[in-house]
């Protein structure tokens, strides 16, 4: 099945063969199946026929008029010719009802078309004299019929089909509006069978949306405001993004190889690849030394310490301590720490799936006792790196959640207008006019369908228009201030994670913005120098869930966490769903300067080993959902970054314009 008509079906929409050869030649190169759905459903109807396939080309300047159907009817341009030959027709047929009143007939016709119009086409001429041969042959056998002697006058046989089609072509070119250009366009309606027939033109009226998409929130930058921001030149690099890294998918191994064989193997490659990132990791620790193979330890049979390094396929708390079981590229292990170790604590923050080393001694029972464990980690110490000319500042929002009915969007508008240098003290000055960068941590607008229940919850219920509300409002943030922009999963995306980027048919607002930079979920964003990790946060779930005394109400613990593991979401088959990618592109390679999260609508922060962790809250006040799991959220604070520092500067709080 075509993937125009299977993506149709799949959303509940028919289309009709004409409509469909209309369409298939410009499908994915001049439009997507979302903006013919959303043209069909501002039309209330589920059938895409030739009517709406042409109108829909129309629209979007695919085609310059449509033409439904013109061999039916006559062309426009020859209606003058049209009732010329008529009034011809009528005084041949008073004359008399032979073949020779025929043939005068024709004369007259091509003489007075001729003479009223030297610029008729060919076609309105073959039209003329198609409708004189249809009176020839209808003259020719009523002919046959009149007998001798019978005045001309008595027409009836020949006068009743001739008005009858004069009348169907009347009745089919009554209906008439005038188009573009004076050009006239027909209304044509599919009888049973998909016979063409022309019928009064319907106007369906455009259903006035109750919601409003902000179009007409302007917000002008304040008259004399000084914006040094502007005179410091704009030093940012996209330093990792998903969307730059070719990932090549395994091969199938015969032409009966199963879906399920391929998948398998896919993931293999992600943890090889997982495994090998990390090791790498690892081994630059200088107490990870004297690493073996797991494969190798059953017949080395080594003497004193050694260290492993492993999946952590599972573990499991046992009376005396943890049992874990570890595997690498040459094999599985078995290993267990007790609880009188030094590093016995350090177990709990193991979560499944992630990468650890271990040293210890190898058991000829084909246990390893460990004594240490290694997470991947952060360094103890980092290179301080070179003070900047000046002071330059980034804004960190997310979750803004656009859409809902708990979008606090007075505060955001607040927001706007102070990034506009509409400020309250002088202090706010000063950080306003030195602004340049606004980062947005995914979950920009709120999505439709993400739980069940949700749509009673929103303002705005259509996705396109949700981004195009969120696009109103961000196309008044100044143009001197660069905004990198993620999704999450309540955006228009790929659920799993990583995520590349907004599907571009849906988001199409947010890429048109001239200062907007779309980014993946994760990203690496290096601002003068300084590396900004960027990522929505659902890892924050599995640590969570896995790691003890974590909680939604502290997020930047459970960052910790991600960051002493040096992955984004480590475990599989978690909350988290991940993408059967041949690579593994959610590992921390490089140590960032800061990390930035969202996703729990929570404004926590912390410094990790010289890294700056912020989550960045949200702008959406607490929904049904959020009071069932007692979440309780701190909507409309805006951190703001010093660059040079990667540290906080101040928090500008809009809260008391969040009043939802």
């Amino acid at each position: 099945m075509d993937e125009l008509v299977r993506g149709l079906i799949s959303n509940n929409y028919l289309i009709t063969p004409p409509a469909y050869f209309l369409l298939s030649e410009h499908y994915n190169k001049d439009f997507a199946l979302p903006e013919l759905i959303k043209f069909a459903k501002a039309r209330g109807t589920f059938v895409i026929d030739q009517i709406t396939a042409e109108e829909f080309l129309k629209s979007k300047g695919i085609i310059s008029q449509p033409n439904h159907l013109e061999k039916f009817l006559f062309v426009e341009k020859s209606e003058k010719a049209e009732g010329i030959t008529e009034e011809a027709e009528q005084r041949a047929l008073e004359t008399s009802g032979t073949v020779g009143a025929v043939e005068t007939a024709t004369e007259i016709v091509e003489e007075s078309v001729e003479e009223s119009s030297k610029t008729s086409t060919i076609s309105e001429e073959t039209e003329v004299v198609e409708k004189a041969q249809v009176l020839e042959e209808i003259g020719e056998e009523e002919s046959l019929e009149i007998p001798e002697g019978v005045p001309p006058e008595v027409e009836e046989p020949i006068e009743a089909p001739q008005e009858e089609i004069i009348e169907n072509f009347e009745s089919e070119s009554s209906e008439e509006e005038n188009g573009e250009d004076g050009e006239v366009e027909r209304k044509i309606i599919f009888e049973e069978y998909g016979v063409p027939i022309v019928a009064e033109e319907e106007e369906i009226p455009e259903e006035k949306k109750t919601y409003s998409v902000y179009a007409d929130f302007k917000v002008t930058p304040k008259e004399g405001f000084e914006f040094i921001a502007k005179s410091i030149e704009s030093k940012y690099n996209i330093k990792f993004d998903v969307r730059n890294v070719k990932v090549t998918p395994p091969k199938a191994r015969s032409s009966t190889t199963k879906e399920g064989e391929i998948i398998v193997k896919v993931y293999e490659n992600y943890f090889k690849s997982r495994l090998k990132k990390m090791r790498k990791i690892l081994r630059e620790n200088p107490e990870v030394s004297g690493v073996i193979d797991i494969g190798k330890l059953s017949y080395i049979n080594p003497e004193g310490d050694i260290t492993i390094i492993g999946l952590v396929n599972s573990k499991r708390e046992t009376r005396n301590g943890y049992m874990f079981e570890v595997e690498d590229n040459s094999g599985i292990m078995k290993v267990f720490i007790g609880r009188d170790r030094e590093d016995y604590k350090k177990a709990f923050e193991i979560m499944p799936d992630s990468v650890v080393a271990f040293r210890g001694r190898y058991s000829k029972r084909g246990i390893f006792f460990a004594d240490r464990i290694y997470l991947p980690d952060v360094p103890l110490y980092k290179k301080e790196k070179p003070p900047l000319e000046e002071k330059v500042y980034a804004a960190l929002i997310s979750d803004i959640h656009v859409g809902s009915d708990k979008f606090c969007e007075k505060a955001f508008m607040k927001f706007i207008e102070w990034l506009n240098g509409h400020v309250n003290s002088k202090a706010e000055e000063e950080i306003v006019s030195r602004i340049k960068y606004l980062i947005i941590a995914g979950d920009v607008v709120d999505g439709i369908g993400i739980y069940p229940g949700q749509y009673n919850e929103l303002s705005i219920p259509d996705i396109f228009d949700q981004y195009e509300a969120l696009a109103n409002l961000l196309s008044n943030v100044p143009d001197h201030i660069t905004m990198f922009i993620g999704p999450g999963n309540h955006d228009a995306a790929r659920m799993a994670l990583p995520q590349p980027e907004f599907y571009r048919d849906y988001a199409k607002p947010l890429y048109e913005l001239k200062n907007a930079v779309i980014i993946s979920n994760p990203a690496v964003i290096d601002l003068h120098g300084r590396e900004f990790l960027i990522v929505h946060g659902r890892g924050i779930e599995d640590v969570v869930s896995y790691v003890p005394n974590m909680s939604h109400h502290q997020p930047v613990k459970p960052m910790v966490e991600l960051l002493k593991l040096r992955h984004v979401a480590p475990t599989f088959g978690g909350k988290v769903p991940i993408a059967p990618d041949s690579e593994d592109l959610l590992v921390i390679e490089s140590v960032p300067d800061l990390v930035q999260m969202g996703h729990v609508h929570v404004l926590d922060y912390q410094i990790y080993r010289g890294v700056f962790l912020i989550n960045s809250g949200t702008w959406q006040a607490q929904t049904e959902f959020q009071k069932m799991v007692n979440i309780v959220p701190t909507p409309a604070k805006v951190p703001i970054i010093d660059v040079e520092t990667a540290k906080l500067r101040m928090i500008v709080d809009f809260t008391k314009w969040c009043d939802v």
